[in-house]
């Protein structure tokens, strides 16, 4: 009972999270690793230049519909956090500032994963190492940060530079996206300009309705134009990399659901040869019954009570084990309680048929017996 109930609520909880909107649209989006060495790229503008290269050769490819770059995908794994806090008022020191998500970006990044504006502009190419900082914020950090407040316009300092973090101008407000997991949205997370806060590697993503190994074709193509010793590391689409995302849960869940079938199957098995076990024994006393006028419905119901009164016993105590076990399940449910009464009571109801069929079968047999040959044998 316990492993039917955690497998119905596990495969529930799967299917929700896998219709959960992320924020972006993973659908004909191709993305691979680039490595920088520094020894021919040692500081952020010539890393800023290759990125900036790149993405206008791709840019110009035909069938291209969007390209750009960011120093991690969303839902790969990879991310990065930086000290923030709003520049006005009294900041508290940096070692006592709280972490935000953080995420560098080409200009080009929100139409290729059809991130929505709400407020605001999205990077450009004016945005650059030696310009002014500027910083984009999702929706959830401009409502946390600036309640009841336009985001536009106010700083926010990031980092540990000069011992107070470098201030930034939020520049624009963009929808939200489940950039860590699916399960959990991110309160707080920014966008900086990739010229403002380049790394040595980062990821590219092209839009494109192209199949994969034509998108990497071009992909290569460009990058021979500008690094021939360039390799693309990991390359893969953007709906496989949110795929894998679940692949911890859909394990889970799998493992969890092929233990329930086997011990399904076992308790059927078990209980139809325990009331056939049962059937053999008592054939004399079921055929002196029939002999002194008893239905078959009478047979019938006699069998079945006596197969189903262990299982409705061990029904009730594995509700009682599927309530206090709840919590240790918990963690692995999403948007789902792990005591939800719907589903339990399927799942009880479900059970107690499974075994009602398994009785039916040997309880159908008894009823063919003949009182005559039965009083005979004994």
């Amino acid at each position: 009972m316990v492993l039917l109930a955690a497998a119905a609520m596990l495969i529930s909880s799967f299917v929700r999270l896998s219709n959960q909107e992320s924020g972006f649209r993973s659908d004909h989006v191709w993305a691979g690793g680039i490595g920088l060495p520094a020894a021919r790229y040692p500081d952020p503008t010539s890393r800023g230049h290759f990125v900036q290269r790149l993405v206008d050769e791709l840019q110009a490819s035909p069938g291209v519909e969007a390209a750009a770059a960011a120093d991690a995908v969303p839902l790969s794994g990879n991310y990065s956090q930086t000290p923030y806090m709003r520049a006005d008022g009294n900041p508290l020191p940096v070692n006592q500032r709280p972490l935000g998500l953080t995420r560098s970006i080409s200009p080009a990044y929100f139409r290729a994963l059809r991130v929505p504006l709400l407020a605001g502009r999205e990077f450009n190419e004016r945005d650059g190492a030696d310009q002014p900082l500027v910083v984009i914020l999702s929706n959830s950090t401009a409502k946390k940060l600036f309640p009841n407040e336009n985001p536009l316009g106010r700083q926010i300092l990031f980092g540990v530079d000069n011992g107070n973090g470098l201030p930034a101008v939020v520049v624009g407000v963009v929808g939200d996206v489940r950039s860590r997991e699916l399960a959990k949205p991110n309160d707080i997370e920014f966008y900086r300009p990739w010229p403002q806060r380049s790394v040595s590697f980062f990821n590219v993503m092209v839009r494109t309705p192209m199949k994969p190994d034509a998108t990497q074709t071009i992909v290569r193509a460009a990058l021979d134009k500008i690094d021939k010793d360039t390799p693309i590391l990991q390359p893969d689409t953007l709906d496989a990399i949110v795929t894998q995302s679940l692949g911890q849960r859909r394990l889970t869940m799998g493992l969890l659901g092929a233990f329930a079938g086997i011990a399904l199957l076992l308790a059927i098995v078990g209980i139809y040869g325990a009331v056939a076990y049962t059937v053999e024994q008592r054939t004399a006393e079921i055929g002196v019954r029939m002999a002194l006028g008893a239905q078959v419905k009478d047979v019938l119901q006699l069998v079945v009570k006596q197969g189903m009164n262990p299982v409705l016993i061990g029904l009730g105590v594995g509700l009682i084990a599927v309530f206090a076990t709840g919590r240790l399940l918990a963690t692995q449910l999403y948007q789902i309680s792990p005591h939800n009464p719907v589903l339990v009571s399927l799942t009880a109801i479900g059970l107690a048929f499974a075994a009602l069929l398994a009785c039916l079968i040997p309880a159908r047999r008894a009823t063919a017996i003949d009182p005559i040959q039965a009083l005979r044998s004994e």
